[in-house]
């Protein structure tokens, strides 16, 4: 099932979950771009790259627990139904 679970994330989901549709969507994107030029102008090199891999840190742990948590709502909606079924019968 990890594997199927892998597949869904990677080919489908992850692509649509990232895909820009709303403009409150656009809106969010254009305000962290303002404020990460605006950050840029403050600080100096040295600071930028520290500041960059902290960010960078945070956005590979926000995508390990979407994932984790798609994962888990996967199982959780898939148990459900087969808990739902057998009881009906």
């Amino acid at each position: 099932m990890e594997q199927i679970l892998e597949k869904l994330w990677n080919q489908y989901f992850f692509e649509q979950c990232a895909a820009i549709e709303t403009e409150e969507e656009r809106d969010l994107i254009k305000k962290a771009a303002m404020l990460h030029e605006k950050a840029n102008k403050l600080i100096n090199r040295e600071q930028e790259d520290a500041v960059e891999n902290y960010v960078n840190a945070l956005c590979e742990n926000e995508s390990f627990f979407l994932k984790k948590a798609f994962f888990k709502g996967v199982r959780f909606a898939f148990s459900l139904l087969l808990e739902t079924e057998l009881l009906e019968k």
